[in-house]
């Protein structure tokens, strides 16, 4: 066995430690090793070698239940070892589903080989991903056409698509030819604060001014960011404005009643909002600007230069952290 790096220091004795006891831990540990290693975006060789060969072993002992979690965990990690994707991706549909469904480790050949060599129902999940993927080459198409003249079309396009094609979308517009139009002016915390008050004052106005005013968004294109059922468009206008996490769950819980009352909704967003970048929600927010650039209402704002506004993000971001923990407690008591 590959001598274990110390990012891994004493995981193999557990291992050992596990096989001998009457309760089996293996399971358990399989789950642990692998928050360990998906808490980093990338590893060494070394690294990768040695968590391949010990996922390798606890996965010979666990179940299915524990074998379907890891794919889970791993479907959305870019970095997973392609040896340990390709063994989920051959398992039983249960395993196998969300690897076939989300994993970026898989290339178009390596899709169409398995629904070659799988059949079944295997090869019918890989058929729904491609076909999921038409929306994002569309994307990837009217955008490189006449320089991403053709927004209105594309607005609606990312408005009609279902969840797993939003995903796609805001992905692949890490790559599109069109320019990451910041927002007017970077957040700062007064307009952090003004945004999480009227989402929970439930106050509908005063959201779609302050979006129409940082984003440059038209009123009517606020609005479908706001009521959208699924929650994307919020999640790209939160993200464009470059807010923690955090925000984007408390404007979801208080403001879409659809998509907070969902864990699981709120779950999933949550790690679309970490995988996509804040250039691709800016591509978007773009989009949206062209699709309705006529009925656009604009508040014009100095010219900022990019290591200024930089910096005033940073400044922003880090008064957050240090806000008191009953800062919500204290800002209710300042809105009664």
């Amino acid at each position: 066995m590959t001598k274990p790096p110390s990012a891994f220091a004493g995981v193999e004795d557990l291992v050992d430690l596990g096989q001998g006891s009457e309760i089996d831990m293996r399971p358990t540990l399989l789950r642990v090793l692998t928050d360990l290693y998906v808490q980093r975006p990338a590893h060494t060789p070394e690294d990768e070698r040695y968590y391949t060969e010990l996922a390798s072993r606890l996965m010979d002992a666990a179940d299915a239940a524990a074998r379907a979690r890891l794919a889970q965990r791993l479907a959305s990690y870019a970095s997973a070892p392609r040896a340990l994707i390709a063994r989920l991706a051959r398992d039983s549909i249960e395993v196998a589903a969300p690897i076939l469904r989300h994993s970026t480790c898989l290339d178009e050949a390596d899709l169409a080989a398995l629904a070659v060599e799988l059949g079944g129902q295997h090869a019918e999940i890989i058929e729904q991903r491609r076909s999921a993927l038409v929306p994002s080459a569309r994307v990837q198409s009217s955008l490189a056409h006449e320089g991403g003249t053709e927004a209105a079309e594309l607005s609606e396009l990312f408005y009609a698509a279902g969840a797993a094609e939003r995903r796609l979308i805001l992905l692949s517009l890490d790559y599109a030819p069109i320019p990451a139009i910041p927002p007017s002016a970077f957040a700062q915390r007064s307009d952090t604060w003004r945004l999480e008050a009227a989402a929970l004052r439930h106050n509908t106005e005063v959201l779609v001014r302050e979006l129409l005013r940082i984003l440059g968004i038209s009123r009517a294109q606020a609005r479908r960011v706001l009521w959208d059922d699924s929650g994307e468009p919020m999640l790209a206008a939160v993200k464009a404005m470059d807010l923690p996490a955090d925000v984007l769950q408390r404007m979801l819980l208080f403001m879409n009643p659809r998509v907070g009352q969902s864990v699981d909704r709120i779950y999933e967003l949550t790690e679309l909002y970490h995988e996509t970048s804040v250039a691709a929600a800016r591509r978007l927010v773009a989009i949206l600007r062209e699709a309705d650039k006529d009925e656009v209402f604009r508040v014009h704002h100095q010219a900022v230069g990019w290591r200024a506004a930089a910096e005033n993000a940073r400044r922003a971001l880090s008064e957050l952290s240090r806000r008191p923990t009953n800062w919500r407690e204290q800002r209710l008591r300042g809105l009664r």
